[in-house]
Order: C-alpha cells, then structure tokens, then sequence
C-alpha cells in the first residue's frame, strides 16, 4: 500500500498551459527541408547524365557520319573541333533543362537572333554569327597566352601524370598554349622530384 501511494505522490500535476501549437512540426519541417535538397541533388544528377548521355550519342552518329563521307576523324585538328563541338552540344541541352554551362556566355556573346519575313509574309527566325567580335576575342586570348604567368600566383596539381597525347601538325602549327607550357612545367617538376628521390624511369 505504501508503494501505491509513494506513487502517486510523484505525480505532479498541472494544469501545464497551452500545448504548442507547432508541437514536433520543426523536426517534420527540417526533414523536409533535408529531404527536399536531396531530391533537387539527385534531380541535378539525373538532368546532367541525361545531358553526358544524349551528347555523347549525338556526337558518336556525328563522327560515324563524317567517317562514312571520307573526313579523316584521327586528325589532330579535329579531335579539338569535335571536343568544343561536344562541349557546345552540352551547353544546349544544359540551356533546354534550365542549367548553365560555361559555353552558353560564349554563344549569347558571339550570336545575334534576327528576325525577318519571307516572300510569302512568313516570318523567320535565325541567328546571326558575330565574326569580328570572334576575331576581338580570339587576338585577347593569343595576348593572354604570350604573357608570362607567375608560377607563384596560380597553383595547378594534376591528377594524372599526362594529361594529352595532343601535338599540333606543321598544318596547324599553333603558339605554346599556357596548358602546353604548365604540363611542361610539371613534368620538369617531376622529373627533378624522381631524381631527388633517386628514382628512375
């Protein structure tokens, strides 16, 4: 009997005001919250395959057509033109899912829409290139390249020892690109660490 009493006289009892109106709701709210970003991450993921995926498929029919119709696809030249096309095809379909891309500045810098009318009072829509302004920027990135950069103010780590097999052919001989100059600069780096390290290749 005692400990029945001993019992109740723990109880303490209210009244204990008003129950929050809210009550739990902040933990359901940071669920959400958490949820909701994992789902945009994973909607992310998903457009940018779907970009990687449909480009590639896009630029492979591409490669086989012009292999078909004769042009030489192992030529050094066009491994670049196919990589900047490739990159431009992402840039379109980015645009198409509402995500940026670095080329899509480009394009918005060098191309014009343009409007007009057919005979038949139809009206059309096309785009016109901007080739001196092309031309302005291709002279700006030759000057940027020619300058000489400080190794101490751009720090670069490779993560690969190569990066390209890439040469330019005496066709297209082109100027040192700063790429060109930095993986030089690495490789000299690590072939005097090898030799600090008494190891030989």
């Amino acid at each position: 009997m005692t400990d029945e009493k001993d019992k109740k006289d723990n109880v303490v009892q209210g009244p204990w005001g008003e129950q929050p109106e809210n009550n739990g709701e902040w933990i359901k709210d940071g669920y959400d919250k958490a949820l909701e970003k994992n789902t945009t991450t994973l909607k992310m993921q998903e457009k940018l395959s779907k970009i990687d995926g449909l480009a590639e498929t896009m630029m492979v029919q591409m490669i086989h057509t012009m292999n078909e119709q004769g042009y030489d696809i192992s030529n050094e030249s066009f491994i670049l033109d196919i990589g900047f096309l490739s990159e431009t095809i992402k840039a379109i379909l980015s645009r198409q899912e509402k995500l940026p891309h670095v080329v899509q500045g480009l394009i918005d810098s060098l191309m014009t829409p343009e409007e007009t009318k057919n005979e038949d009072g139809v009206d059309l829509h096309y785009s016109r290139f901007d080739t001196p302004l092309l031309a302005d920027l291709v002279d700006m990135a030759e000057e940027i390249k020619n300058e000489e950069f400080n190794e101490d103010e751009i720090t670069f780590e490779a993560d690969t020892d190569k990066i390209s097999d890439w040469k330019p052919s005496d066709e297209f001989k082109v100027d040192k690109s700063m790429n060109e100059k930095r993986n030089k600069k690495l490789s000299k780096k690590k072939e005097d660490d090898d030799d600090d390290n008494g190891n030989e290749f």
